[in-house]
């Protein structure tokens, strides 16, 4: 008879296998595919790393030292693995990279025009971004091998496929924002819990809290926290002695006392890195929470119905996102009917076919902070597609579980006329089921990629073609800052990465009226740069004047050119700012399509259809302009 040791299977998202290598493979090729939705990610994250490396960037507010609001450790092991990467950029062959990482074919003459000695910044950042991925497919595949070994293959062979095939996962993974790390950290932490190796669970917990600079997803590992105070105080009760009670609180203390100095090491770090960089004591998560706490605070960016997250949800989960919601209180239903019913087997688990209803509490245990998270976050006025990236990996997992709870009742009910099928087959008939919705999130992914991609391409163009090409080199060998500008289209910058030595982002005028950056000084976020910085900043999003520069001062030009400017539509600003420059001569230079979405059909807008697309879509032109002027 063979032992249950030998019949347990080994999981097949262990890192090595063959199984977890073709995931990695694929997610890291297709990171950069992806497009950047979120201004913030570029101007309070990639901006100050680009500082940190290069010493020149866009500031915004949270990092004037009068408010401190994001912490530079957060920035820290990019900027480590940066300089990593930079490395290996002077030994492998760049063009070899550029196809591995699927990047614009328009760069393939890129060793033609960067010599090995000049900083390939684009490249650079497709890699970092390519590694927030490999990050991102680690912690994915430690949380899938626990669900696999811990409660059922099944259930971690259906969230594998949810989450590889999510439009979520596909633009939130490579993103360099808090959120995007939290759901990181997250993962890991279930991991570890799943497992029993709770002291490593709380570690992770607390570096999310404590280091990433997003504070308010502490509320995401308070069941870590009570699930393992809850197993000390009962294991000590299964001890046989007289001093049980004692025993449960010395455990109990323990496990206080151990998170409490994890804490104290961590907290230490951060407080000593923000002091380097900020040149005094600061605190920025206590200062962000504050900040979100105060009335009015977050609010000032916008506002918005609950609607705007039952969008999101549907557009990047589809139906995966509403059997997320639904899974515990299907779960808790089920259990419900078990307990009320206990002579009937229809509402019972572990037949070999699914998971054991002995998991059910870790199943619940999983599901539980996206519940708190909705509860905390979906009532707040302000509102951001980021914000629901912390419970990306619970919607998968809970969609798995609906599934089972859904396909576990039914095979009961079929039982009565016929043979079940095997786990096997029940499991393919999962993944058949959940096979129409991931097609359609696959096909929403590429919908993201051809239709807003041009921010990207663009800036990548400019990079190599326009200011590092021979005959343009002239432009960049004084001290002379060259500007490339924008109005309306500043929030589509993709950060400095993207601009050569002595060139900076210049704003010109718009209907815009909120605050924008301004570049770093060399002090960066010591007191010192407010001596020397030109600009004022605000914490009430108060439009800055001084931010704005005229066109006469700009040698490029950046604009959303719709393709048919009509009598009755307004010439884009920086069109109407071109033609009223009386010193310039100005060119289009390239030109990239964008998603007309008011010209697009709801269907063709929102997925990728190849069927008619040239007839159904509409573009705009993402254009750049160069000028030549008479002096």
């Amino acid at each position: 008879m063979a032992s249950s040791t030998a019949k347990k299977t080994v999981s097949s998202y262990q890192i090595g296998s063959t199984l977890s290598i073709l995931y990695i493979a694929i997610r890291v090729s297709t990171a950069n595919l992806a497009p950047i939705t979120d201004c913030d990610e570029v101007f309070n994250y990639w901006e100050p790393l680009h500082f940190i490396l290069y010493g020149s960037g866009m500031q915004t507010w949270e990092y004037a030292p009068q408010y401190a609001l994001r912490t530079y450790i957060y920035l820290l092991p990019m900027a480590g693995l940066a300089k990593c990467l930079q490395f290996i950029l002077n030994i492998l062959p760049r063009q070899q990279l550029f196809n591995l990482l699927l990047l614009q074919s328009s760069t393939t003459t890129t060793q033609e025009i960067l010599p090995l000695d000049n900083d390939d910044k684009p490249l650079l950042f497709a890699m970092l971004r390519s590694s927030l991925i490999l990050l991102s497919c680690y912690s994915e595949l430690s949380f899938l091998s626990s669900i696999h070994d811990t409660i059922s293959p099944t259930l971690a062979h259906w969230t594998a496929f949810c989450s590889f095939t999510t439009a979520g996962n596909f633009h939130a993974s490579p993103a360099l924002l808090p959120s995007s790390t939290v759901m990181i950290l997250w993962r890991l932490s279930a991991a570890n819990q799943l497992r029993g190796w709770d002291g490593y669970a709380i570690l992770w917990g607390l570096v999310a809290v404590l280091a990433v600079g997003w504070p308010f997803c502490a509320v995401l590992f308070v069941s870590t926290g009570l699930w393992a105070l809850w197993k000390a105080a009962v294991s000590s009760s299964l001890e046989r002695n007289d001093d049980g009670i004692g025993m449960r609180c010395r455990l109990m203390v323990h496990v206080l006392i151990r998170t409490a100095l994890h804490a104290i090491v961590i907290q230490a770090i951060v407080m000593m890195i923000d002091y380097y960089y900020y040149g005094k004591i600061v605190s920025p998560i206590w200062n962000i929470f504050v900040y979100n706490a105060t009335a009015g605070g977050d609010e000032l960016y916008g506002v918005e119905p609950l609607s705007y997250y039952v969008k999101n949800l549907l557009l990047n989960f589809n139906f995966v996102g509403l059997l997320g919601i639904l899974s515990l209180p299907i779960l808790l239903g089920r259990k419900l009917l078990a307990s009320s019913f206990p002579q009937t087997t229809l509402f019972r688990l572990g037949d070999g076919h699914f998971s054991s209803g002995a998991s059910d509490g870790l199943k619940i245990l999983m599901l539980v902070p996206m519940y708190i998270w909705m509860a905390i976050v979906f009532p707040r006025p302000h509102k951001e597609e980021r914000f629901l990236f912390p419970i990306y990996p619970m919607l998968c997992f809970g969609a798995s579980i609906a599934l089972e709870e859904v396909m576990m009742m039914s095979m009961q009910v079929l039982s009565l006329v016929r043979p079940v099928p095997s786990p096997n087959k029940c499991m393919l008939l999962g993944l058949v089921l959940l096979s129409p919705f991931a097609v359609i999130s696959i096909s929403r992914s590429f919908a993201l990629h051809h239709n807003y991609s041009a921010p990207l391409d663009l800036y990548q163009h400019f990079y190599y073609h326009h200011i590092m090409s021979k005959d343009m080199t002239p432009k960049c060998e004084n001290d002379e800052v060259t500007y490339i500008c924008t109005a309306g289209e500043w929030y589509r910058f993709p950060s400095s990465f993207f601009l050569p030595p002595n060139t900076q982002l210049g704003f010109l005028k718009s209907s815009f009226s909120g605050q924008l950056p301004q570049p770093f000084t060399e002090f960066g976020s010591k007191k010192e740069s407010l001596e020397i910085q030109e600009g004022a900043f605000n914490d009430v999003n108060k439009e800055e004047m001084d931010r704005y520069i005229g066109i006469h001062q700009c040698s490029y030009v950046v604009e959303l050119v719709p393709s048919d400017i009509s009598d009755g539509e307004e010439t884009p600003e920086c069109l109407q700012y071109m033609k009223s420059d009386p010193s310039g001569d100005w060119t289009q230079v390239a030109s990239y399509k964008y998603l007309d979405a008011i010209s697009t059909d709801a269907l063709h807008r929102i997925l990728y259809i190849p069927f008619r697309r040239s007839s159904k879509v509409r573009h705009k032109g993402y254009n750049l302009y160069s000028v030549s002027r008479s002096n």
